[in-house]
C-alpha cells in the first residue's frame, strides 16, 4: 500500500511540473501584454507541448517575438494621468494628443 502512496505521490508531482513547465510561455505572453489570436495561439502551441514536445518550443519563441497590443493597468494608469494633466491645464492639448498617440502606439 506504501509503494501505491509513494508511486502516486511520484507522478503528481512530475504532472505538477510539467504543468508549469508548459504555462512558461502563457505565462511570458501575459507579462508582454500580448492578446486575441496571437495569445490564443501560444496557448494551443503551448498545451499542445503536452504531446508534441516541438510545438511548446513554438509557443516559447512565439511568446518572446510577438509584441502585445493589449493595453495592460499600466498603460491605462498613465492614460489617466495624462488626461488629468491636460484637464488641469498643465499640459496643451497638442501636447495631450502627441503624448495620447505615443502611448496607445506602444
Amino acid at each position: 500500500m506504501l509503494e501505491v502512496i509513494v508511486a502516486f505521490l511520484i507522478m503528481f508531482c512530475i504532472a505538477v511540473v510539467c504543468v508549469a513547465f508548459l504555462a512558461i510561455p502563457i505565462m511570458i505572453a501575459n507579462a508582454r501584454g500580448i492578446c486575441g489570436g496571437e495569445k490564443t495561439t501560444i496557448v494551443v502551441l503551448s498545451v499542445l507541448g503536452i504531446f508534441f514536445g516541438l510545438t511548446w518550443v513554438v509557443a516559447l519563441i512565439l511568446s518572446l517575438v510577438w509584441r502585445g497590443d493589449c493595453l495592460g493597468g499600466d498603460a491605462l494608469d498613465k492614460l489617466e494621468k495624462l488626461s488629468k494633466l491636460y484637464k488641469d491645464k498643465v499640459i496643451t492639448k497638442s501636447e495631450y494628443e502627441q503624448m495620447k498617440s505615443k502611448l496607445l502606439n506602444k
